[in-house]
């Protein structure tokens, strides 16, 4: 995986009074318009990304969150594990179906 490009973290007040400027270079540039990250005494606390980015990104975040709300919940389950087959069965499915 690269290494994330240093970016200047400007202030929240700087990037609330560009706001419209910043969405005008998204609009105009689209996925290949620099992110702009912000925060309270230049300490990174958002980005703000071009819609067509967020886009692209999304499967990728989902699988994220998925991801860790599995493991979440395998850690909060009890140890009781039912079969693949049982399961099927228990839905009155026949589990050679989904083989």
């Amino acid at each position: 995986m690269p290494a994330a490009r240093h970016r200047e973290v400007l202030p929240t007040t700087e990037v609330r009074a560009k706001l419209s400027q910043i969405a005008a270079d998204f609009e105009r540039r689209g996925v290949s318009a620099e992110p702009v990250a912000f925060g309270s005494h230049r300490r990174p606390q958002g980005i703000i990304i071009p819609w067509e980015l967020w886009l692209e990104i999304l499967p990728a975040i989902e699988d994220h969150l998925d991801a860790a709300e599995a493991r979440q919940r395998l850690a909060e389950a009890s140890d009781e594990r039912i079969s693949f087959d049982d399961a099927a069965e228990a839905l009155r499915r026949d589990p050679r179906r989904y083989r």
